[in-house]
């Protein structure tokens, strides 16, 4: 079975004399960086490991999207004169470079703008462009991409997928068996411990504070609000660490068989 090509055995296939090469070699610690916040991304959306399958998929996507959004305005012979890389105030990369063409030189900026996906063989990024220097329409290396792409081994792809749910499916496992064991007053201690968490102050506190009149002066109505909100609390965790694990649990495995009979149709 023909084995995954992953990101460096391909990208060291191509033209490395291509401007989009050049300009892929200069934006690689941008391209780690934003393999990073996937990867940060990925684990506190789904609370699972980053496998080695979902990394290379992360960073085959992120890239294919960027070599797309620089070769439609750039000729392979073109040269890079500059390149500077920051961090917009909204929190997006923003790459701006010049870029002789013959005897001009334009400037082309791109803004990368992380716009998610349901699972990481769709998350991507978008990229606006601004730029001076003409659209050229071209697509050699982003079919190159794509076609390597799709030629990867289709078993292999489904084996790592069908690996990566199971592993996340084992984690899940794990994590609702030891949160389900949790009493309320545990759970409560796992909550408080977070410094974000908010503490009920005493009823002594409340009228020291002049705040008796927002529970009609008494004390019992207090007492009340704060139950109910700690117990509004602890539901919520219920929730996120138990009852939504266990809807994961369903979703993940549902997954696994349709992958599995999948394979199986092509063994």
């Amino acid at each position: 079975m023909e084995r995954f090509k992953t990101f460096g055995q391909f990208i060291n296939e191509s033209n490395q004399n291509n401007i989009v090469n050049v300009i892929l070699d200069s934006l690689e610690p941008t391209i780690v960086e934003m393999l990073a916040a996937t990867e940060k991304w990925f684990v506190e959306k789904f609370e699972q490991e980053f496998t080695k399958y979902d990394r290379e998929m992360a960073r085959i996507n992120l890239t294919y999207d960027m070599v797309k959004s620089i070769e439609m305005y750039t000729l392979p012979t073109d040269q890079l004169i500059s390149m500077n890389v920051r961090k917009s105030a909204k929190g997006n990369i923003e790459i701006s470079s010049q870029i002789k063409r013959g005897e001009n030189t334009y400037s082309f900026q791109t803004e990368a703008i992380y716009a998610g996906g349901h699972n990481i063989q769709r998350l991507h990024y978008r990229y606006i462009v601004k730029t001076s220097i003409p659209k050229t329409g071209a697509s050699e290396i982003s079919k190159e991409y794509s076609e390597k792409i799709k030629k990867m081994s289709k078993l292999e792809k489904l084996n790592n997928e069908i690996e990566s749910y199971q592993v996340r499916i084992e984690r899940t496992k794990e994590k609702i068996e030891v949160n389900s064991k949790l009493n309320d007053d545990e759970i409560l201690n796992v909550l408080n411990s977070k410094e974000d968490s908010y503490k009920w102050p005493t009823w002594e506190e409340i009228v020291k504070r002049d705040a008796a009149k927002n529970y009609d002066n008494d004390e019992n109505v207090f007492n009340q609000r704060r139950e109910e909100s700690i117990q509004s609390r602890i539901k919520f965790w219920k929730d996120m660490n138990v009852d939504s694990q266990k809807r994961y649990l369903v979703d993940y495995q549902k997954s696994v068989n349709k992958l599995i009979a999948k394979r199986d149709s092509m063994v």
